[in-house]
């Protein structure tokens, strides 16, 4: 990852932890100081970055970057079915590593979803997986003490709404953004 990315990457994580304290209300000063006693303390943990650019195995911005329609994405979909998939196994890895909490991206850019959301079959229960893959994480992160948290990203390029935007994959091609130009992205 270059370091443009790498700083891009810290301001966005920093905007989401302030909007989500601030959607969830003020905190008091002491639920602070112990929320931050616990990061402080915790300081190791694992981030898996995981989703259907899996399997291109390039970088989540793949599509992105690579210009790639929903139409060429939809193999990786078809072929989506991790089956080396251990969440114990990855859990109790990262405990006896000295890790502290775990981070999974549950939903990227892409849109895909790596559990059975109501809103969408762009999901992982759609996939040859089968499944919900989030919920046995959990499961063995709770088992072994193991705090759990979840990247979310509110871009969402598979929704049929999502406004082709400079982050849209197809951004600049002209035929796919005329016939985008009705898409109300409050949807």
């Amino acid at each position: 990852m270059s370091r443009q990315s790498s700083l891009k990457m810290a301001a966005f994580l920093c905007l989401a932890m302030l909007a989500s304290s601030l959607a969830a209300g003020a905190e008091t000063p002491a639920q602070r100081e112990a929320r931050m006693k616990w990061w402080t303390e915790a300081r190791f943990g694992m981030f898996i970055h995981w989703g259907l650019y899996a399997l291109p195995a390039r970088h989540e911005w793949v599509k992105n970057h690579e210009k790639i329609s929903d139409e060429a994405y939809q193999k990786y979909f078809d072929h989506f079915n991790p089956d080396l998939y251990n969440p114990v196994e990855w859990v109790r890895a990262a405990k006896n590593a000295g890790m502290k909490y775990i981070v999974i991206t549950s939903k990227h850019h892409e849109g895909f979803c790596l559990w059975d959301s109501k809103y969408t079959d762009y999901k992982a229960p759609k996939t040859p997986a089968g499944r919900d893959l989030l919920k046995p994480l959990v499961q063995a992160a709770r088992a072994e003490g193991i705090k759990i948290g979840f990247y979310y990203s509110l871009l969402d390029w598979h929704h049929p709404d999502y406004t082709v935007d400079r982050c849209h994959p197809m951004w600049g091609n002209k035929e796919f953004m005329e016939k985008a130009k009705g898409r109300d992205f409050r949807k």
